[in-house]
């Protein structure tokens, strides 16, 4: 999936006001995302359009995240 860019990055860290980070396109906003999932999960991150249009929620974020993470899980060979 790639969109026109710029896209926002946008998430609540400790301030009142929410962080923002550009990126050139849909894709490098999303690995940026899949990066740092570990620390933004907690803080509502979201993906919004050049026009700060919601493009991808933080339910949508985490469902892809947890479904990345199982189709990693079911790749990997068994132990044993």
């Amino acid at each position: 999936m790639t969109t026109q860019g710029p896209v926002t990055l946008r998430w609540r860290a400790a301030g009142a006001a929410p962080a923002v980070e550009t990126f050139a396109d849909l894709d490098a906003a999303l690995d940026a995302v899949e990066e740092r999932w570990e620390v933004l999960q907690h803080q509502a991150p979201q993906i919004l359009d050049a026009r700060r249009i919601l493009l991808i929620t933080t339910e949508q974020l985490h469902a892809a995240i947890v479904e990345e993470d199982g189709d990693a899980a079911v790749g990997e060979p068994a132990a044993g």
